[in-house]
């Protein structure tokens, strides 16, 4: 298993991240394509298999007054086996080397467990993005 951090402006990496998102957000959950890539500048990673396959992929963007984790996604056949767990613990590693902003993220009603067990913690009401319930979360320190 790796974990790579891509640059934005790598075309062929960013590719690769998009289209493991299409299969997972446009053509599981039918999210729009627009919805879900929006062209924002992130800092987004990629996770292989142990035969260097990528598997998964996320990024965060920084708010100003926090950080926020985005489009956390692992293909189907590789999901319940820890890689999304394992990219987010690296990601979070990362961002904490680099800022001491608090980090959320918005979470599907079925992903919450996953980012409980990393130390996030849900507020405020349930809200819905492309029509998926999702909570807010919070890392707690």
């Amino acid at each position: 298993m790796r974990i790579e951090h891509i640059d934005f402006y790598d075309q062929t990496k960013m590719d690769i991240a998009k289209e493991i998102r299409y299969k997972v957000f446009v053509i599981e959950q039918n999210v729009p394509f627009e919805e879900d890539w929006d062209e924002e500048y992130s800092e987004n990673y990629l996770i292989f298999n142990e035969k260097e396959i990528p598997i998964g992929t996320m990024r965060w963007r920084d708010l100003g007054e926090k950080i926020k984790l985005e489009r956390v996604a692992v293909l189907e056949e590789y999901r319940n086996k820890g890689y999304g767990e394992m990219l987010v613990r690296e990601v979070i590693k990362n961002i904490k080397d680099i800022t001491t902003k608090p980090i959320t993220l918005h979470s599907q009603l079925k992903a919450i467990p996953l980012y409980q067990r990393i130390g996030f913690k849900e507020y405020g009401e349930l809200f819905f993005e492309a029509e998926i319930p999702h909570y807010a979360m919070k890392l707690e320190e």
